[in-house]
């Protein structure tokens, strides 16, 4: 968790998702996971060629950890916001990575 990830406006990051249709997802994926400590490349080949299936564990995953980043337990009701996952864990790494903003 050591490496610089830059501050992510969360409404731009979700335009961009949408704009570029998803693909802008993968440039995300291979920074977040270096800020989790895994391989980028693993996970990108994983998501492609499970076709998504692997993504959505992947955001439980990170979304549990980034929430316990910030000293919280991720919440059994959270599994319902599995399709916007990606602006709650950008919004738990800006928190805990740019306190005050």
């Amino acid at each position: 968790m050591h490496e610089y990830i830059p501050e992510n406006n969360l409404m731009v990051m979700f335009l961009l998702i949408i704009i570029t249709l998803g693909t802008y997802y993968f440039w995300w994926l291979a920074r977040t996971s270096r800020v989790f400590g895994d391989d980028p490349v693993m996970n990108i080949l994983l998501t492609i060629f499970t076709f998504g299936v692997w993504s959505l564990y992947l955001n439980l995953k990170y979304m549990q950890k980034s929430e316990m980043m910030n000293g919280r337990d991720m919440k059994w009701f959270m599994v319902l916001f599995l399709p916007i996952s990606p602006i709650i864990i950008q919004h738990n790494v800006n928190e805990k990575l740019f306190p005050g903003r």
